[in-house]
This record gives C-alpha cells, sequence and structure tokens, in this order.
C-alpha cells in the first residue's frame, strides 16, 4: 500500500506546501527539510558576517604592529568616525531588502533593478552629507576630549579612508538585492575574497612597502572596491537577477526593458 506523499502541490503557487502533520515521522521529515532550507540561507550569511568582521579586525591587528599610538588612532577612527556612517548606511539599506524581497516575490524583477538604482542615488547624497564628519574628524576628536596626537592621526587616516565610505554606498544596495533573492553564496564569496585580500595587501603594504597608517587606507582602499567590482562581475557572468542589465550599459534593450520599464506603466525616458 503506497502511503500519501506529505508534499502536495497546489496549482496557484510555485513552491510545494505541507499536508497537516499527523505522527512523528512527520515532524521529523518537515523538521529535517525546513533545517536545511533554513542552514542553506543562514550558513553563508553567518559565514559572510564573520569575515567582515575579521577584514576589519585585520586593519586593527595590523594597526597594532605598528605602535600603540596608531593602534589607538585606528580603533578610535573606527569607533567614532567610521561608526557614524555604516551604521547609517547599514540601516538605510536594510530598507531595499524589504522593497526587494517584495517585488522579487511578487515577479516584479523590473522594480528591484529601480529600487537598487534609487538607493545607490540617496546613499552617495548620503555619504556627500556625511563628509564634514571626515574632513573635520580631528577637530571633531578634540572636541571630544581626545588625545592631540591620537586625534591628528585618526583625522588624517578619516581623510584616507573617504574611497571606502563611497564604496559601502554602492556595495551595500547589491548585496541586499542578492540577499533578496538568497544569493547569499555570493555575498559569502565576496567577503571571504576581501578578507584574503585585505591581509595580502596589509602585508606588502605594511611590511614590504612600510607604509605606515597610509597602508592600512590604501589597503582598505583597495579591497572595498575590489569587493564591489567583483560582485559585479559575478553578477555579469552568473546573470543573477537584472543588475547585470544595470551593468552592461552598452546593451541595447538594458535601460529600456528592465531598469525603466514597470509592469503597467509607460517607459520612462530622458
Amino acid at each position: 500500500m503506497e502511503e500519501t506523499p506529505l508534499l502536495v502541490m497546489e496549482e496557484s503557487t510555485s513552491e510545494a506546501d505541507y499536508m497537516a502533520v499527523k505522527s512523528f515521522k512527520d515532524v521529523k521529515f518537515v523538521l529535517r527539510i525546513e533545517t536545511v532550507k533554513l542552514w542553506k540561507i543562514a550558513a553563508p550569511m553567518a559565514l559572510s558576517s564573520l569575515f567582515n568582521f575579521l577584514t576589519i579586525s585585520s586593519l586593527n591587528i595590523y594597526a597594532g604592529h605598528l605602535g600603540d599610538i596608531v593602534l589607538s588612532s585606528i580603533s578610535l577612527y573606527f569607533g567614532v568616525i567610521s561608526a557614524i556612517y555604516f551604521t547609517l548606511l547599514v540601516g538605510m539599506s536594510s530598507a531595499l531588502a524589504t522593497l526587494c524581497g517584495q517585488a522579487y516575490g511578487a515577479g516584479q524583477i523590473q522594480s528591484t533593478g529601480i529600487y537598487v538604482q534609487r538607493s545607490w542615488i540617496v546613499l552617495v547624497m548620503t555619504c556627500i552629507i556625511l563628509l564634514p564628519t571626515h574632513i573635520y574628524a580631528t577637530e571633531i576628536l578634540k572636541f571630544l576630549g581626545q588625545d592631540k596626537e591620537i586625534a591628528n592621526l585618526a583625522g588624517k587616516y578619516a581623510m584616507q579612508a573617504i574611497p571606502t565610505m563611497f564604496s559601502y554606498a554602492i556595495v551595500f544596495p547589491i548585496q541586499r538585492f542578492l540577499q533578496a533573492q538568497s544569493k547569499v553564496n555570493v555575498i559569502m564569496f565576496m567577503s571571504l575574497v576581501s578578507l584574503i585580500l585585505q591581509n595580502l595587501l596589509l602585508y606588502i603594504f605594511i611590511y614590504a612597502m612600510e607604509l605606515g597608517t597610509t597602508g592600512l587606507a590604501m589597503a582598505n582602499n583597495i579591497t572595498c572596491w575590489f569587493s564591489l567590482l567583483l560582485c559585479m562581475l559575478l553578477v555579469g557572468a552568473r546573470k543573477v537577477g537584472v543588475l547585470q542589465y544595470l551593468w552592461l550599459v552598452h546593451h541595447a534593450d538594458a535601460w529600456s526593458q528592465y531598469c525603466y520599464k514597470v509592469r503597467g506603466q509607460a517607459k520612462i525616458r530622458y
């Protein structure tokens, strides 16, 4: 006698749904299936967060090799100046995850491209508004009562780290876009490559070229922008979502077909 399958496919949905659980065997089956689904998404995101944390920590580690003053200055920058723009950009880009998730779930893939473009504009404008926190970082830290030598060095590093801030304004929306489509392996791979590349550059700039705090800033800037370039290459090569059409702007139908055309609405032209 054949058993009734636990999963049934509804005609109105694209995914199977569960029937009523009537036995412990059914409970184990559902638990196993849902656990696998959960960890396929959660594990890469957890590893991505770990790699990002280690990437930032590596800067502090190499700063410690340059002396106590440098370590204090870099730690002060990340604890005060960097925290201002980083938390704002993360919070603002988080809204994109909801918007892209809703649009992608509804099958309106064109709308996700529009949301990403708008997010880029908003976050870049936010970075421009926050530029004084980097330009006048020394004065801000001295006003907060920090040691003069430490504040001066932290302010110098803040000026050199401005490109990093703008790279986050571009890469955060792309990450939220990919996360909304459960393309978490791409995000994890980007984080891992950034970790490896930054430590390699730090070793070269700090030990081989002896660039000091300038080497720290250069390694971080190069790593962040390379991560962005890598993300765009992966998106274009693997055809993940519509970002390939945002990138390949020479494509004849790129902007008209995907970015500015929404179902039921007219095309927006310049």
